[in-house]
């Protein structure tokens, strides 16, 4: 079985920033891709545990480690970022107090 690779990104362009249809003028369903990349990379993070068990690292598991940490060191930190500083204050500044606890839950797990 062969470790699926994720896309990998065009030019300079950072993996994880924009999924087709979604954009700046749909913050919260550019968002939701957001989120539903780090889960496909946690799942591909699974798998290529799974991979380096059974088959040893060669050359689809190097490319799959790659795409995994690029992702994680450019892409995640600027959503997190994005969360931080877009997102989070007008939720703390006019969300009731259940949507503050939550904000406030997210802030501490993003330290």
């Amino acid at each position: 079985m062969k470790v699926a690779v994720a896309p990998r990104p065009q030019g300079d362009a950072v993996p994880g920033w924009r999924a087709p249809g979604t954009g700046f003028d749909q913050p919260f369903e550019m968002l939701e891709a957001c989120h539903e990349r780090v889960l496909r990379m946690l799942a591909l993070l699974d798998r290529l545990r799974v991979h380096l068990q059974t088959k040893g690292c060669d050359d689809s598991a190097r490319q799959a480690a790659r795409d995994i940490l690029r992702y994680f060191d450019q892409a995640a930190p600027l959503h997190h970022e994005d969360e931080e500083l877009h997102v989070f204050p007008p939720l703390l500044e006019q969300g009731d107090a259940q949507t503050v606890a939550l904000v406030q839950r997210l802030q501490r797990e993003h330290g």
